[in-house]
């Protein structure tokens, strides 16, 4: 018996190895292409991986949550523990940022996670080794800026379809203040490009000649009814920010 009481320790230290990690917290520092800091919400969760031979399946071990900066631009995720099934049934899991969004500079293309950053000359510049971000502003450039509403939009969807009771009051504020920064984007792009006809979008290279006839009259219904940006903004946002004002609402309760 007192030979087999080792043993046993060893093996649940192993089990309690295999199933639990933690992540460290994640600093990141945000700041414009003169240096200036701003401010700006992450969006994120802690990702694994599923033993699949196949093809990768991935798992969420923490809920996608919003945070906001200091409003010296410093971004800081807090470390979290995990529970999981064992490895290798499923991988520790790493930290997933899913979208950094600067108000300021109507710029949210901001990625991080799985070993990959986003970086994009002359709009997001990541230097992984600081960690430190240099966005640019997305203003004077509709197809980016139309690009930023596009992932507040795809972002906000799950955390505002959440019940009111299940939203974290540590992240309540930040996702209120996340649908109004949509608000004051959409309200801002309508008033600078509503009456700017959009450009029509090249056409695809490896399409056969009737995949090319078919996509072209797409492309042609398509302007035909949305010729300018605020048309194509409007047909596509308007409904959802009507939705969101009854979430923001609830939120402030």
């Amino acid at each position: 018996m007192r030979r087999r009481r080792p043993i046993a320790l060893v093996f649940l230290g192993l089990l309690v190895t295999a199933c639990a990690s933690y992540t460290g917290c994640y600093t990141l520092e945000i700041v414009d292409n003169e240096g200036r800091p701003h401010t700006a919400y992450a969006i994120y969760n802690h990702q694994g991986q599923w033993l699949n031979p196949a093809h990768p399946v991935s798992y969420n071990a923490t809920r996608l949550t919003v945070i906001r900066s200091e409003e010296a631009g410093r971004l800081t995720i807090p470390a979290a523990f995990h529970l999981h099934f064992p490895f290798p049934l499923q991988t520790h899991p790493t930290l997933q940022i899913e979208m950094v969004y600067v108000p300021q500079l109507h710029n949210a293309g901001g990625r991080i996670g799985g070993g990959y950053a986003a970086s994009t000359a002359g709009a997001w510049e990541m230097d992984a080794a600081s960690p430190r971000a240099v966005v640019f502003d997305m203003s004077d450039r509709p197809e980016r800026w139309h690009d930023t509403l596009s992932n507040l939009s795809f972002f906000i969807g799950p955390l505002a379809s959440r019940p009111v009771g299940d939203v974290d009051p540590s992240t309540a504020a930040p996702l209120r203040e996340l649908i109004g920064h949509f608000r004051s984007e959409y309200d801002a792009f309508l008033a600078r490009y509503g009456d700017v006809p959009r450009p029509r979008p090249p056409m695809p290279v490896l399409f056969g000649d009737d995949e090319k006839r078919r996509w072209a009259e797409m492309v042609d219904e398509d302007f035909a009814q949305q010729p300018t940006w605020g048309l194509h903004v409007r047909r596509r946002y308007e409904r959802e920010l009507s939705s969101l004002a009854d979430v923001e609402a609830a939120l402030k309760r």
